[in-house]
């Protein structure tokens, strides 16, 4: 591209594209906990409610925290977040609405 005289110009935040009615500029956040303490590196899911279709899934970072962005603004969800060990059940947030 520089050789037929484009300047290319690096990118600092991805391009959002909204393909459906389940995505748009909202986001969910939060953070995985193991009895009161962070507990990081957890597998967590999105699901739209209504559905219950998967949305997005992602891991919680080394503090815990998690977040799902490309999400409609007001679309109500359920998270769930599973025990990568084994020792708990899966923790389910229910009725979380997209900001």
């Amino acid at each position: 591209m520089k050789a037929m005289g484009y300047v290319v110009f690096p990118q600092f935040r991805p391009i959002l594209t909204i393909l459906n009615e389940n995505q748009g500029f909202g986001q969910i956040k939060g953070q995985t906990q193991k009895v009161g303490a962070i507990y990081p590196i957890v597998p967590v899911c999105v699901f739209k409610r209504s559905t219950r279709q998967l949305l997005w899934e992602t891991k919680s970072k080394a503090d815990g925290s998690y977040s799902f962005r490309n999400i409609a603004k007001g679309l109500e969800c359920f998270v769930v977040a599973f025990d990568p060990n084994n020792q708990y059940n899966a923790v389910i947030s229910d009725k979380v609405v997209a900001k």
